[in-house]
């Protein structure tokens, strides 16, 4: 009888552990990360691990079932026309709350609790690894990420995009030309240029090095500000549609379409906006675009 009860009691905990926390095993980022893009694409960022949340809850851990189809119609609700004068950038959308979604769904307390749950054990999933194995990476980005906002509310330019950059640009911040120059995004020293410069060799189009001159900063934060400056106040960079982009694929397009970076790959094709798009994605840096862009989605509903 005891072995009995005991054994009825380990199922019972276990099915209770396997229900208390999300399946992230067997979740298939890649498939919510792309999906949820698809539809953000030329409206506003929607957060896939908020759908991911939802689907845990509502398949029971059971992500077999979820599909593009079903991923596309949650991450659609998340998605408003906006009615107000006022815009979340270009946008002609707003983003609706989590809880504005679950309502919709109409799902019961229990269950709104449970997304939460949900979701909070989520919070270091990410498609690269080293995010979580590696508390230097996060505190990169969060030391970014407020400049980055700031940059986003003045140009335009999407956070997602700022701090991939300074990523791809800087080795995460620990290249030579950074530790020497504070210079987070390979800014020369052109002749417009008034500030010190240093010369470092650099990479061009397929691994041809040549030596030119780069900005020199008195900190990481006045790389961030000419950052911003640099693209807004050149025009190739407007022409090209990056101040007007509505996502971080279209605006890191536009960015190397002005001819921000030659980099190539060894048939000459152009790579740079890919290499920013990649590690937005691995690093799930789009969720900091959802997280501003909800903020002002929310404002303009007071």
């Amino acid at each position: 009888m005891i072995v009995l009860f005991c054994g009825i009691f380990g199922i019972a905990k276990y099915y209770i552990y396997k229900h208390d926390h999300i399946n992230t095993k067997n979740i298939n980022m890649t498939l919510y990360i792309d999906t949820t893009d698809n539809v953000s694409k030329d409206k506003l960022q929607v957060n896939w691990k908020q759908l991911a949340a939802i689907d845990g809850v509502r398949y029971k851990n059971d992500f077999s079932k979820a599909s593009e189809e079903n991923i596309t119609k949650l991450a659609s609700m998340f998605l408003v026309k906006n009615t107000s004068v006022h815009n979340v950038g270009n946008s002609k959308y707003k983003l609706l709350s989590l809880d504005e979604v679950l309502d919709k769904l109409s799902l019961k307390k229990g269950e709104k609790e449970k997304v939460y749950r949900y979701l909070k054990d989520l919070d270091s999933v990410a498609l690269n690894s080293k995010l979580k194995d590696d508390p230097s990476y996060k505190k990169f980005i969060d030391e970014l990420t407020p400049e980055a906002i700031d940059i986003y509310n003045k140009y335009g330019i999407l956070p997602s995009v700022t701090i991939s950059q300074a990523i791809l640009e800087s080795g995460w911040g620990k290249s030579e030309l950074t530790s020497k120059s504070n210079n987070l995004f390979g800014i020369k020293a052109d002749s417009s240029w008034k500030g010190k410069s240093i010369i470092m060799k650099t990479s061009e189009y397929y691994n041809k090095i040549i030596k030119d001159s780069f900005r020199v900063y008195a900190s990481k934060s006045e790389s961030l500000r000419d950052y911003g400056d640099f693209l807004y106040k050149n025009k190739r960079y407007k022409d090209k549609g990056v101040l007007s982009a509505l996502n971080y694929k279209d605006q890191a397009e536009a960015i190397e379409k002005a001819g921000y970076s030659t980099v190539q790959d060894k048939k000459g094709n152009e790579i740079y906006a890919d290499l920013v798009i990649k590690i937005i994605k691995e690093n799930n840096l789009q969720l900091i675009d959802n997280k501003i862009q909800l903020e002002k989605s929310q404002a303009l509903s007071k």
